[in-house]
């Protein structure tokens, strides 16, 4: 009973003592716990740097400087990032990450004083330098150390090495310059070390032997280490748990076999975008324990193997962005703890395992970027966890089950570029949750469902490229956060809704190739939030009569290919607006015709009904850019403004108008395209245009310009077109000044002028834009401006009005007067595609060079005076569609194989001494001898100026179609000038008499064979 007693007793005192110190504990908490020397010493450490307010990338956009809140009258363990020993008072831990600090932490600064520090979290700052320099070892009780991100260039500093105590080290995200002898040094005492974060610059993957073996994770992403990855020592390393080798594209070779030392224990493995190859080994379901592995975006290929089924405790397997083969095994299926599954970017084909249904805990699904093919898999409507799933590009096809609606969960469908049909159905309004909804590139049908109402959390809404039919649905304009709204490209029909205000935050709205009608709704101008506005090619009638807008501005806004008639409202023009195309409608003119949007940098008004000259305001547009005014019936002369050095002006478009007067001189060296073809300009070229050495393309085609060839261009670094025809040049093209004169050019055209005199070989040889154009390359390289480059261009004996390609070449030297032999280096034009010779005094034989042309289509050499036979060698021409040879005076057989065994007659008449397929005449026969006409081909130009007649109109393209029918349309167009008629009136009597020499010439033949 005592001995009950003493033990009751020692319980009762024992309580009292622990009431005792609990007193004093609360009594201290009371009081300053931190010592007031220490709290000095953290002011004096803040005071020392800058806090700019610059927000980090990886930081929430809520976080403060914590340094901010220091008060030397508050106890510095209450300051904001600063942990204290609840016994002692010592600062033990400092966490100032995401608080825009700046500056230089030197090597005397007050935080060595910080004796007792065990935590130390600099990460996310901007830093001048490693913080403390070699000063960093006197924080000798450092047990984590985290300066991620913290924007140092330097040395790593070998005194790192004497924090013994260090279990946590994360120098990641920075710019140290760190080789293998720094490294080896660096862990020479960090024995005791279990979590490593670094940026290695140029290091190899094999590391030191002195490798601390308590490592527990070890991240090295993004680090730029090189080397094998299949043999390295980090994968003896005992007790490691984490490995992460992200981002290091220069890590090669094959996965190891997954039978290290830590199989059991490894939890996370990331060797996404490095350079592995080969396929993921069997052994890779040795690793039971993994919760984390990343291939993504490596070379990694073939099947994957059945044993990938091992892995029951994963729960996050990302393999996308590789060239992964076959099905997808139904083993998969046993991973059920998976609740991110990423297959997206490979080459996985066939139908979907029914068996996804099992993967009960699944959060986010992404298949995108395959050849799957069939019916989305019943199962994966029991997902019922879902909050993200893309089924994009792929080829599944069939109806969307209602059963969908039960996916409440998930905030973002995408299911577009496949082949789904039907409708949409009903139950999609349980999908209240939805984000993001995009539906875009398929089959489906019907009109779109009215089942937005209840969707208050949706951002981006995508309907584009399908069938839809029906109205535009009205519960759209309750969607309060909708952002992006994109139906275009079906066959919605009827007026929008006249007053749509919930969109308060949408800023992009495409509604572009439909067939909406009546007049633009005045909402669509007023939305505060909108940016971006595309409605081309529908059929409204006509704009608003009023503006409300007082927000931001707009970016573009795209009004082309409708039915908008009448007179340009004046509000418009004053719209805060980057971009404004309403090009292509039945516009007459301006209400005002004053351009008041200083903003405005790209106007395009083509294909209209517009008139008049150019207001004088224009010139106010200080930022325009890009100016399209083609096909209207604008007059007047171009404002001289455009072409000052003030201006920016880099695409200027006023084709197919009526401007007159000569062409102003440009000075503005950023001018890119200008084009005036089919105009009234006369005068010359002006020199000026040297000045703009950004000019690509230059079309003056289709004018009255009266100069000599404007030989100064050849000085144009980056000119690739340059059209002059159909102009009054003429004179020979004169000498070059460069050695490598239009290097760049790709099409080349001086057809229908007076150009005369011989051709160069030195003005082809450095055409290297004719030369081995390689198409992916100059497609890759396209910019917005290369599509706006409209030019007029004869292909294959039509005309085009086109957007310049970038594989597109030309040369078109047609209906002028050039003489001599056809220069051989144009053999050298390897990538030229149209070669148009014809209506010229070219005398000798088609070079043999022509068959290097192996990408040539098109070859008119018709109407000139070649002799000799057609080179056998042309035959090889395989894409040669077009030849005309006609109207020469060429002789033999004509080539047989490939490509001339398509061309027909025309191809070749006016050439009596041709003989052979396709000609009814044959070879070797008793036919009339080629010596029997040598007498009629005189030194006159009387064969080539019978080109010039009408007979050429009537003969057709086989026979000079190209040349008649465009002289056809100038005497349509302008009459029959004097020039012309004077011409024309020589030539006849030429003719005239050349008949009449012929004819004696037979009698007198007659009258030998008969004797």
């Amino acid at each position: 009973m005592e001995y009950q007693k003493l033990i009751i007793a020692f319980c009762y005192y024992s309580l009292f003592i622990l009431f005792v110190h609990q007193s004093q504990l609360t009594y201290a908490a009371e009081k300053h716990l931190c010592a007031r020397h220490e709290a000095l010493y953290l002011l004096q450490f803040a005071q020392g740097l800058t806090v700019d307010h610059i927000g980090h990338q990886y930081c929430d956009d809520k976080t403060r400087a914590k340094t901010l809140s220091w008060n030397i009258t508050a106890d510095c363990c209450e300051w904001d990032g600063v942990t204290c020993n609840r016994f002692t008072g010592h600062v033990i831990g400092l966490d100032l990450s995401c608080s825009s600090l700046s500056g230089t932490i030197n090597a005397s600064h007050s935080l060595t004083k910080l004796g007792h520090l065990q935590r130390l979290n600099l990460a996310f700052n901007y830093l001048d330098d490693f913080p403390l320099g070699n000063s960093i070892s006197k924080l000798s009780s450092l047990t984590h150390l985290n300066l991620s991100d913290s924007g140092m260039e330097m040395q790593i500093l070998p005194e790192l090495s004497n924090l013994s105590k260090l279990i946590s080290l994360d120098l990641s995200w920075n710019y140290f310059l760190v080789g293998q002898t720094t490294l080896t040094s660096l862990l020479q005492n960090l024995t005791n070390l279990e979590v490593l974060l670094f940026d290695f610059v140029d290091a190899p993957l094999e590391l030191p032997k002195n490798f601390p073996s308590s490592l527990r994770k070890l991240s090295l992403e993004d680090s730029s280490m090189f080397g094998n990855i299949s043999d390295s020592q980090l994968f003896h390393l005992p007790n490691l748990q984490v490995l992460r080798l992200g981002r290091n594209p220069s890590l090669t070779g094959t996965l190891p076999n997954f039978n290290w030392s830590f199989s059991e224990s490894i939890l996370e493995l990331d060797f996404s975008r490095t350079g592995i190859f080969g396929k993921v080994p069997d052994s890779i379901g040795n690793l039971h324990s993994l919760c984390y592995l990343n291939l993504q975006n490596c070379s990694l290929s073939d099947l994957i193997p059945e044993s990938i089924g091992n892995l029951t405790a994963i729960t996050e397997l990302t393999l996308s962005s590789n060239s992964f083969t076959g099905n997808v095994l139904s083993t998969i299926s046993k991973l059920n703890k998976l609740v991110h599954l990423d297959l997206s970017n490979n080459h996985f084909q066939g139908s979907f395992p029914e068996s996804i249904g099992n993967l009960t805990n699944i959060i986010k699904l992404t298949l995108q970027c395959n050849n799957f093919t069939g019916t989305v898999p019943s199962t994966i409507l029991k997902l019922n966890k879902l909050v993200v799933l893309d089924l994009s590009f792929n080829h599944f096809q069939g109806s969307i089950p209602e059963s969908i609606g039960n996916l409440t969960a998930i905030t973002q469908l995408t299911l577009s570029i496949n082949s789904f049909t039907g409708n949409v159905p009903s139950s999609f309004r349980k999908l209240n949750k939805l984000h993001s909804l995009s539906l875009s590139l398929n089959n489906f049908e019907g009109p779109i469902p009215d089942i937005f109402a209840n969707f208050s959390e949706l951002d981006t809404l995508d309907f584009k490229r399908n069938n839809f039919t029906g109205p535009f649905p009205y519960s759209i304009a309750t969607l309060t956060r909708l952002g992006s709204l994109e139906l275009q490209n079906n066959s919605l029909t009827g007026p929008l809704p006249s007053n749509i205000s919930g969109l308060q935050e949408l800023y992009y709205l495409d509604l572009s190739f439909n067939y909406f009608t009546g007049t633009t709704p005045p909402w669509l101008f007023h939305l505060p939030s909108l940016i971006n506005l595309y409605v081309q090619h529908n059929q409204f009638t006509g704009f608003p009569n009023e503006l409300k807008r007082s927000s931001s501005d707009f970016t573009d806004v795209n009004l082309s290919y409708n039915q908008l008639y009448g007179k340009i409202p004046d509000w418009i023009l004053s719209l805060r607006i980057h971009s404004l195309d309403i090009s292509h409608n039945f516009l007459t003119g301006f209400e005002k015709q004053v351009w008041s949007s200083t903003d405005l940098w790209s106007l395009n008004l083509e294909n209209n009904f517009l008139q008049g000259p150019l207001h004088q305001s224009i010139c106010d547009l200080i930022y325009l850019k890009v100016l399209i005014l083609a096909q209207n019936n604008f007059s007047g002369s171009i404002p001289g403004c455009m072409g000052t050095p003030d201006s920016y002006i880099f695409v200027l478009d006023l084709r197919m108008n009526n401007f007159h007067g000569e062409i102003p001189r440009f000075l503005h060296k950023g001018l890119q395209y200008l084009g005036v073809y089919g105009n009234q300009l006369r005068g010359q070229v002006p020199r000026s245009l040297v000045n703009c050495t950004s000019l690509v393309a230059l079309d003056l085609g289709n004018n009255k310009l009266n100069d000599k060839f404007p030989i100064w261009l050849e000085k144009l670094p980056n000119l690739q077109v340059l059209i002059l025809k159909s102009n009054l040049f003429h004179g020979p093209i004169g000498d070059l000044e460069s050695q490598f004169p239009f290097p760049e050019l790709r099409i080349f055209d001086l057809s229908c002028n007076g150009f005369t005199g011989t051709l160069s070989s030195n003005l082809f040889k450095s055409f290297r834009g004719m030369m081995g154009v390689d198409e992916e390359k100059t497609a890759s390289t396209n910019t917005d401006t290369d599509y706006l480059y409209h030019i007029s261009l004869v292909i294959k004996g039509n005309e085009y009005d086109m957007r310049i390609t970038s594989i597109m070449t030309s040369v078109d030297l047609s209906s002028n007067r050039f003489e001599g032999g056809i220069p051989n280096s144009i053999g050298s034009l390897s990538s030229l595609v149209l070669l148009n010779l014809s209506h010229n005094s070219f005398r000798g034989h088609i070079p043999a060079e022509f068959a290097k042309l192996q990408a040539l289509e098109a070859l008119d050499l018709s109407w000139n005076r070649l002799i000799g036979e057609i080179p056998g060698p042309l035959s090889s021409l395989t894409f040669l569609e077009v030849l005309n040879l006609s109207y020469n005076h060429l002789a033999g057989r004509i080539p047989i194989g490939k490509q001339f065994n398509t061309f027909p007659n025309d191809s070749y008449c006016g050439n009596p001494d041709l003989c052979g397929f396709p000609l009814s005449k044959e070879c070797g026969n008793k036919n009339e001898s080629p010596l029997e006409h040598d007498d009629d081909d005189d030194d006159d130009d009387s064969f080539f100026m019978s080109g010039f007649t009408w007979e050429a109109v009537v003969i057709g393209y086989g026979c000079g179609m190209i040349f008649g029918l465009l002289m056809g349309g100038l005497m349509f167009l302008l009459g029959k000038p004097k020039w012309y008629v004077n011409f024309a009136e020589d030539i006849a009597q030429q003719i005239a008499a050349k008949k009449r020499t012929r004819q004696k010439k037979r009698r007198q033949r007659r009258g030998l064979r008969v004797n």
